[in-house]
């Protein structure tokens, strides 16, 4: 099947999945099959786990990809960034952070049309992951977490119509010995456990 998402979908490192109300399977894919970041999607048969394509349409995609979540009745899908799967392979480095090879957006894709709408800076060194609606499928807001700046960011929809995100909790960094940088953010603690 990896061969399929290289040749059907030009995507690669598959991340997370979600079943849809069609009965087919989305997955948000980290990257290309070259290893470079891109924030495409590739649709899954339901029944068979054939590769039926890309999800997304139009040639406009986030350059970096991880998780995701949608909401139909909101005619929303919003996914998060992680990092390059080429440089993700080589470790942490935080060079890599200021050279733009992690994510600092949350993206906003149109459901029906499966089109990239909007971007949302969190800014540099957010690097925002697991993203998620609240559980009322009325409500147009979730959080997303963010592992380098221990911050947790809730997204909304506007009166305009568009999306914006503000930092709701930030958890303050940890002086520790033997890491990369000074200070260990909030998320990455949680992931070196």
């Amino acid at each position: 099947q990896v061969v399929e998402l290289f040749w059907k979908g030009n995507v690669a490192h598959p991340h997370t999945s979600h079943c849809l109300g069609s009965g087919d399977i989305l997955i948000s894919c980290l990257g290309d099959p070259a290893g470079n970041g891109k924030g495409g999607f590739i649709l899954l048969d339901g029944e068979t786990f054939e590769v039926k394509g890309n999800w997304e349409k139009g040639d406009k995609v986030p350059p970096l990809g991880y998780d995701f979540w949608y909401q139909p009745r909101h005619n929303v899908l919003i996914s998060s960034e992680w990092g390059a799967p080429k440089v993700l392979a080589d470790g942490f480095n935080p060079a890599d952070v200021e050279r733009g090879h992690y994510g600092r957006h949350i993206n906003v894709w149109d459901w029906s049309s499966r089109t990239f709408v909007q971007a949302i800076d969190l800014g540099k060194g957010s690097v925002p992951l697991e993203i998620r609606f609240l559980h009322d499928p009325a409500a147009a807001e979730g959080f997303v977490g963010c592992a380098l700046s221990g911050a947790v960011q809730r997204f909304y929809r506007t009166e305009k119509g568009d999306w914006a995100a503000e930092k709701v909790i930030e958890v303050p960094s940890k002086k520790v010995r033997g890491w990369l940088l000074p200070d260990m953010p909030a998320g990455a603690r949680r992931r070196c456990r």
